[in-house]
């Protein structure tokens, strides 16, 4: 399974001191004169908005795919951007990562998936079944045939080309420390992918400096950073966080049931929440924050074989044909009782 090497890591965890990771540690300069306030408008700070304009009409066309065609126009996925996405336990976080990284391998684009949840094998089998048409959840039941099993595996080498992973038990839970977070981030930042997703917030839980620290303080120190980082770096990063699953799940308002730091919304630039619906086959992607201008959107996308599809008709009535012929077959099964 392909990850970041040792080398890179290794590199990485021996950041020298004027690196940004380090240098945010670094005493600011807050003194402001009055000669500050009176230098906006000169030429320097006119060039330097210029400059500003340039880079943000690049990143706009720097744009590249958001796991299909609807999702791509409505959501521009581009560097300096966090894009949170939230949903519930079971409601497919690890999938839409796979729906990500699969149409930027197949357009030959790096992407660096950083999982605390799944194995890496995992990460490899989710990417290889949307290729090949094949369940996913059928290989973690067991009941996958060994034919499709190894056609998935024989993927592993062209996919890992493009898709580099850094799993749960890498480097004994790498995934799960703020500093193995960080030094992970900065060892891609300027280097040539596309993009980089943690699956998932919640679960980096530990720091390796301060063992004492509380959950709750180690992600506020890691979404306060990674404001930071965003706005120099050359990758878009996608951050997935689990949900209040009781109690909360009827509240409106989203920041009161994101799970133990809800400040995560903060520096994010886009945030969408995933609502599926198993019966009638179909994801709801809600847009609850966007620097875009379409906060508010709800974009419905088909679910088939594992991917979020463009809606339909055909989608439709192949849903409602497998609801028809599902009622059938339990008829007949009753009448042969």
């Amino acid at each position: 399974m392909s990850k970041l090497n040792d080398e890179e890591i290794a590199r990485a965890l021996k950041l020298p001191p004027s690196t940004p990771s380090q240098s945010l540690n670094a005493q600011p300069d807050i003194d402001v004169s009055l000669d500050d306030v009176e230098a906006f408008g000169n030429k320097e700070s006119i060039s330097k908005m210029y400059r500003d304009i340039s880079s943000y009409n690049k990143m706009l066309q720097q744009k590249i795919t958001f796991i299909n065609p609807a999702l791509t126009a409505a959501i521009p996925f581009t560097r300096e951007n966090l894009y949170l996405i939230c949903a519930y336990t079971g409601n497919g976080k690890s999938t839409i990562a796979a729906n990500i990284s699969y149409p930027l391998w197949k357009e030959g684009k790096k992407t660096l998936v950083i999982s605390n949840e799944e194995p890496q094998q995992d990460v490899m089998y989710r990417i290889a079944c949307l290729e090949l048409g094949y369940n996913f959840n059928d290989y973690k039941k067991g009941s996958m045939p060994m034919a499709h099993q190894k056609a998935c595996a024989l993927l592993f080498p062209e996919i890992s080309n493009h898709v580099k992973v850094i799993d749960v038990n890498y480097k004994k839970g790498l995934s799960t420390k703020i500093e193995g977070i960080k030094n992970a981030l900065e060892a891609v930042k300027h280097a040539d992918y596309s993009a980089v997703m943690i699956d998932y917030f919640q679960l980096i839980q530990y720091s390796v400096s301060d063992p004492s620290r509380s959950r709750y303080n180690v992600l506020n120190d890691l979404r306060i950073w990674l404001g930071q980082y965003i706005r120099s770096s050359n990758i878009p990063v996608v951050m997935f966080a689990q949900l209040h699953s009781m109690g909360k799940r009827t509240n409106v308002e989203l920041d009161s049931r994101i799970k133990e730091c809800p400040g995560i919304l903060e520096p994010s630039t886009v945030v969408l929440e995933v609502v599926p619906d198993f019966e009638n086959k179909t994801t709801t992607f809600l847009i609850k924050k966007d620097r875009f201008g379409y906060q508010g959107m709800r974009i419905e996308c088909g679910f088939d074989k594992g991917k979020y599809i463009e809606m339909s008709a055909e989608h439709i009535l192949a849903t409602q044909q497998h609801k028809v012929d599902e009622l059938m077959e339990k008829v007949k099964v009753d009448e042969d009782k």
